[in-house]
């Protein structure tokens, strides 16, 4: 079931903002994908093809490419300026091929994987990787019972979010976390019945045919990424980036942005911005940044402990760090909280 980002009404009056239902129309999409690099990444640059594809049935303007950044590895993008590649018009079932050099420092990782994103205005709409170094791949599931599956898709409304949290040996729960993992007892509108076969990899999904491959789930043709499980009391040293639109845009559209910057010594600091356009005039709305502590708890949730005495508890899943599954120490692939996916965008 897609998630779509709805702000309260509050930020709607200030602005004079007459806020449209969410269409659930087909919308156009965007997919990221580039070529392995294959051996370990050295110090003189290796090219690797990103392909940049319009999978929806309708013309994407204004979409920009740039990389994710990783600690170590530096990358220089043909065609960009200051980092950002214009990508143009892709018409329906088009797509755009350019080419990205990785290259480490003298210190950097041989294998990983270097994070892309495209951009549409100020949105992340699709996210890819640039895998390099010998991996093996990962070996099947034996059970999705714990599994936690999540993708996204760009559209006219927004960015829609999926989650497919798999809560047992025959259900899986596809509504919108909230602060601990989902739990299913029965079939209902947010938990669906699925069967597995971990020999053949045989899936299905509320009756429909679904694909395992790697660390990617493909249901009705939409894509999800597998979430690793965070360490308990683990800190980072990473900011992470989530992004959304909402509204008739581009003609009434109101963005939201959140960094989240957790430090090695348990703190973090919180940066919002509510910002968008109408036939009134543009706006924005800046809060104070906010400060606490941040705890990783073995229950699988992130805690967020605001110097006010306020908190915040949400579901946590990781991005992998590479095609093999791993989960990384520092997420700077990337993490979800409570189904809202957050990103290292460098602007």
């Amino acid at each position: 079931m897609p998630k779509l980002l709805f702000w309260p009404a509050a930020i709607a009056v200030t602005a004079g903002l007459a806020v449209a239902p969410a269409a659930h129309a087909a919308s156009p999409s965007v997919s990221v994908s580039a070529t392995a690099i294959t051996k370990n990444l050295s110090t003189k640059g290796t090219r690797s093809t990103v392909t940049v594809r319009n999978t929806g049935k309708a013309r994407v303007t204004g979409l920009t490419l740039r990389g994710a950044g990783l600690k170590g590895v530096r990358a220089s993008i043909s065609g960009a300026k200051g980092g950002v590649r214009r990508l143009g018009t892709l018409r329906a079932g088009k797509s755009v091929k350019v080419r990205v050099t990785l290259r480490r420092t003298a210190s950097g990782p041989k294998a990983g994987a270097f994070g892309l994103r495209v951009r549409k205005g100020k949105a992340a709409v699709a996210s890819g990787r640039i895998a390099f170094g010998p991996k093996a791949a990962p070996a099947p599931p034996e059970s999705l019972t714990g599994r936690w599956y999540w993708g996204s898709l760009f559209t006219t409304n927004g960015i829609q979010q999926y989650t497919l949290y798999f809560t047992g040996p025959d259900l899986v729960f596809t509504g919108d976390p909230d602060g601990a993992a989902p739990a299913c007892a029965a079939v209902s509108e947010d938990c669906k019945p699925y069967t597995f076969d971990p020999k053949t990899k045989a899936l299905t999904i509320d009756g429909k045919p679904a694909t395992i491959e790697g660390t990617q789930l493909t249901e009705d043709g939409q894509g999800h990424s597998l979430l690793g499980v965070a360490t308990p009391g683990a800190r980072w040293d990473v900011t992470l980036t989530y992004s959304n639109s909402f509204g008739l845009c581009p003609l009434s559209c109101t963005y939201f942005t959140e960094d989240l910057t957790f430090k090695p010594d348990g703190t973090f600091v919180r940066g919002a911005v509510t910002s968008g356009s109408n036939p009134g005039g543009d706006f924005a709305a800046i809060p104070a940044d906010r400060k606490g502590t941040y705890e990783i708890r073995a229950d699988r949730t992130l805690r967020l402990a605001f110097a006010d005495g306020k908190e915040r508890i949400e579901l946590l899943g990781i991005f992998p760090e590479d095609k093999t599954g791993a989960t990384p120490a520092n997420p700077t692939s990337g993490i979800v909280l409570d189904g809202d996916g957050y990103f290292a965008i460098r602007d």
